[in-house]
């Protein structure tokens, strides 16, 4: 793999991760129009780069997640007692995003060789992008969207946790998933996306600690150059942070409809072209 393809790459990394589109299927599809194998540890070093474009852009949420769940325990377990304190929206989504990252990392877990070997099928990524339109079209068919931190509970963050873990399918898009799954259960449009975009982190980061040693093995045999995965990191983290910004402007404001006719029409063609 060469630099400018890496580079490339690591664009549609960014861009397709927190775009409801999939960015496991565009970079299945991009690897087969420049003819170059599938390479786990190259989607894996720039999906870690696509969670730092997440840290930094909810650095502020993140910070107030961490000192509310301290606090909160600590309450909890009388070990700090405090009268300012005040179990808020902050805890509470702490805990839903443990509660819905069990079984994401269950489903990681027990259907990782299943997931990985589609990502060799062009059906498969084609089948689900289409997958990935009806389940953004239901959501916005379906959804309230009056459903605030405070109304939110463990069975919305379940369904949305196995929501994520179904999105280990090439094609079938993370944030397509977890957001639809949160609309669809009535949350508000911003929170449903913060939540989906919060939710990724201990994902990616989880399946990164798994696999990093592939990483290591693959650069030590000469399978990929450190400065290919250097060059898609920094492309996808600049990418993946103009994304997350576009996403949110337009979840906030509209539809996100348009995503999935997008979808259908990228998944007919990789039907019809790539069989």
């Amino acid at each position: 793999m060469s630099i400018f393809q890496a580079l490339v790459l690591g664009i549609i990394q960014g861009l397709t991760e927190f775009l409801p589109v999939s960015s496991s299927g565009h970079l299945v599809i991009a690897q087969h129009l420049i003819g170059i194998p599938n390479n786990i540890s190259f989607d894996l070093v720039v999906h870690l780069a696509t969670v730092l474009a997440v840290i930094i852009y909810f650095a502020r949420d993140i910070w107030e997640l961490i000192v509310a769940f301290i606090l909160g325990t600590l309450e909890a377990f009388k070990i700090k007692r405090s009268q300012n304190y005040v179990f808020g929206q902050h805890f509470r989504v702490g805990w839903l995003i443990i509660i819905a990252s069990i079984p994401t990392a269950l489903m990681g877990f027990f259907f990782k060789d299943f997931f990985e070997a589609l990502f060799n099928s062009n059906l498969a990524v084609g089948g689900f992008l289409l997958v990935t339109a009806a389940v953004i079209l239901l959501a916005e068919w379906r959804g309230k969207n009056n459903r605030d931190e405070f109304q939110v509970g463990f069975l919305d963050a379940i369904i949305i946790g196995v929501a994520q873990g179904c999105a280990i399918a090439p094609g079938l898009s993370r944030s397509g998933a977890t957001v639809s799954a949160a609309l669809w259960r009535g949350l508000k449009r911003d929170f449903a996306a913060r939540f989906s975009f919060l939710l990724a982190i201990p994902a990616i980061l989880g399946a990164g600690i798994f696999k990093f040693g592939d990483v290591s093995s693959d650069i030590a045999g000469g399978v990929i150059g450190v400065w290919p995965l250097l060059a898609g990191a920094i492309a996808a983290l600049v990418s993946g942070l103009f994304a997350i910004k576009i996403f949110m402007e337009i979840i906030r404001r509209t539809s996100i409809r348009c995503f999935a006719y997008y979808c259908i029409v990228l998944g007919i063609v990789v039907i019809v072209c790539f069989r």
